[in-house]
């Protein structure tokens, strides 16, 4: 399988969006808003509800232990607007972005995850 690349990435920090046009043509565009909300990392997994280790980290049901509350399946989008602003990409190994974020969070994108978001390439006739 050929490595997945894209030909180039963008930040239009005005629009608030990330773009990355891949060799097939197909280009991905994400509102730095969502892409930030879908942070795969432990800490945003966890904010969203999500166990980031399924099976790891599950103790049997103890008859002892309260019901668990609940968590929000969002994260909260009050509060500082650093949070959706990029201050720094970087490749990491031949895989994934790096983003950096304005109030210092990191995050690391796959390129199969960011190309599986793209839109089709349109077809000239």
């Amino acid at each position: 399988m050929p490595e997945l690349l894209p030909r180039a990435v963008n930040v239009n920090r005005a629009e608030g969006i990330l773009s990355a046009v891949w060799p097939d043509g197909g280009v991905t565009t994400v509102a730095l808003m969502k892409l930030r909300q879908i942070c795969p990392c432990a800490t945003c997994a966890e904010a969203r509800g999500e166990n980031p280790h399924p099976g790891l980290l599950e103790a049997p049901p103890s008859e002892a232990a309260p019901p668990a509350k609940p968590r929000s399946r969002g994260l909260p989008l009050l509060g500082d607007v650093r949070k959706f602003q990029i201050s720094e990409l970087r490749h990491v190994g031949r895989y994934a972005l790096g983003v950096t974020w304005a109030d210092s969070h990191q995050s690391i994108y796959t390129w199969a995850s960011l190309f599986e978001m793209r839109a089709p390439a349109s077809s000239a006739s």
